[in-house]
C-alpha cells in the first residue's frame, strides 16, 4: 500500500511538473552538442618477427618502431589469440597494466608450441588498431 501511495505521488509531481511547462508535450528545448573531438586512430603496429630462446623458454616479439611523427599512439598492448585468423576463436587483450613503449616484448613460452600473437596501437581515448596474428612456434 505504501509503494502505490508513493507512486501515486510522483506520478502526481509529474502532471504538476508537465502542466507548470506548458502542458504534456511541451518538451524543453535541449542544446545541441558543440566541439566535438575526434580522436583519430593509431597506426597498426607493422613488421612483427619473433626469436624464441629455448633455453630461456622466452619469445621475443619486435615490430617496426613507431614513426616519430606518429602523435596518437600512445603505446601498445599485447594480445593472444585462439588462432591464425579470427575465425579461429576470440583474441584477449591484456587490459591492465602499462602500455608497452618499445618496439619489442619478451614473454615466457614452453617448448613444443605454438602461440598466436598480435599486437594493438592504442591512443588517448583506448581506441585501438591490431596487426595481423603473428604464428609463434616453439621448439
Amino acid at each position: 500500500m505504501r509503494d502505490r501511495m508513493r507512486t501515486a505521488c510522483r506520478a502526481v509531481t509529474v502532471a504538476v511538473a508537465l502542466a507548470a511547462a506548458g502542458g504534456a508535450t511541451a518538451v524543453p528545448a535541449v542544446a545541441a552538442p558543440t566541439g566535438i573531438t575526434r580522436v583519430a586512430l593509431p597506426p597498426a603496429p607493422t613488421g612483427l618477427t619473433y626469436t624464441y630462446d629455448a633455453i630461456a623458454q622466452e619469445a621475443t616479439v619486435r615490430w617496426n618502431p613507431k614513426d616519430p611523427a606518429d602523435t596518437v599512439t600512445t603505446g601498445y598492448r599485447e594480445v593472444s589469440c585462439a588462432g591464425p585468423t579470427t575465425a579461429d576463436g576470440p583474441c584477449f587483450i591484456r587490459a591492465t597494466g602499462p602500455l608497452l613503449t618499445g618496439d619489442s616484448f619478451t614473454f615466457r613460452l614452453a617448448a613444443g608450441r605454438t602461440f598466436y600473437f598480435r599486437l594493438i596501437a592504442e591512443n588517448v581515448e583506448h581506441q585501438y588498431t591490431s596487426s595481423a596474428i603473428l604464428t609463434i612456434t616453439t621448439t
